[in-house]
């Protein structure tokens, strides 16, 4: 079973928009002294829409071969086809991630009914080696995966649980309620991470984790020992740097609160841009008020 806090690692550039593989190196050193359980490599704040097919290679196996021994790497597997994704997993297979993590295929969304995806995910987990989880991402893909779609992928043994971004509480609830005890449903941002864990949740993925680990995994630390007074007061501290460097501003936003904090995280690809320096200092600020430690 998946649980505890993981965060959607960034991927560096250098200066040429080329994959700057020491400011990686960097980071997964100081990753690896937080209490975090795992990363996930190609997630959403990895922008791995940006990155070609060797590129996502090349940072996933230096990620599974580099990372600190205690922690998991879940990859981000998600294409639009089942030819591609299946051609995907092949290549990446002899690294052993933890798990993959899929996207709906979402470009021709008018066809993605329940019935097709239901049967991508299932072909995809027939085929795959490695334990699959789910990723219901909406506000990106335009496809919310809803609570029976999860429960019945849920009961193949090789579909393992579901990030869920939706933002949905009681869908996540739903979620919860209709699976296993051994399927790990994850909250998908820090911005409903004690909710989450309040109606069961068993872990997170999540952006702040990149520059705030050690406050997210807190969370986590005091709803198990029963401290939910505690867990309320760092929740609602987070809020607005989790909302910043998430639907606010995004991956720039994230990437600057990781140089403030020591991180290497630099500017993303274009066509997104670097901050301006009025929303430098809103982000500044909003880590200050997290407890961020400047």
């Amino acid at each position: 079973m998946f649980k505890g806090i993981f965060t959607p690692i960034v991927t560096p550039f250098d200066e040429k928009e080329a994959i700057d593989y020491q400011k990686l190196q960097s980071n997964l050193r100081k990753w690896g002294d937080t209490a975090l359980e795992g990363l996930v490599v190609l997630g959403s704040n990895g922008e791995f829409p940006y990155l070609t097919e060797q590129e996502k290679l090349d940072v996933s196996t230096y990620v599974l071969k580099e990372k600190p021994d205690h922690q998991k790497v879940i990859v981000g597997a998600s294409h639009e086809s089942l030819y591609q994704t299946m051609r995907f997993i092949e290549k990446i297979q002899p690294f052993e991630p933890s798990a993959l993590l899929i996207l709906p295929p979402h470009y021709y969304k008018g066809s993605m009914k329940e019935e097709v995806l239901y049967q991508y995910f299932v072909d995809v987990a027939e085929f795959s080696p490695i334990p699959l989880m789910l990723y219901n991402m909406p506000g990106n893909t335009g496809i919310n995966m809803p609570a029976p779609l999860v429960a019945r992928l849920s009961h193949h043994p090789n579909i393992v649980g579901i990030k869920d971004t939706a933002g949905n509480i009681v869908q996540l609830s739903q979620i919860i309620w209709d699976t296993e005890d051994d399927f790990s449903v994850f909250a998908g941002s820090a911005s409903y991470l004690l909710p989450a864990f309040t109606v069961g949740a068993k872990g997170a993925t999540l952006a702040l984790g990149n520059v705030m680990a050690d406050e997210c995994c807190r969370i986590h630390e005091l709803v198990n020992e029963g401290e939910f007074l505690q867990a309320r007061e760092k929740q609602l501290k987070l809020i607005r740097i989790n909302t910043l460097v998430t639907s606010g501003i995004g991956v720039p936003a994230l990437k600057y609160a990781m140089d403030v904090m020591g991180y290497q995280g630099g500017a993303p690809r274009k066509p997104m841009q670097q901050l301006s320096e009025s929303q430098k200092e809103v982000v500044k600020k909003a880590l200050i008020e997290a407890g961020a430690c400047l």
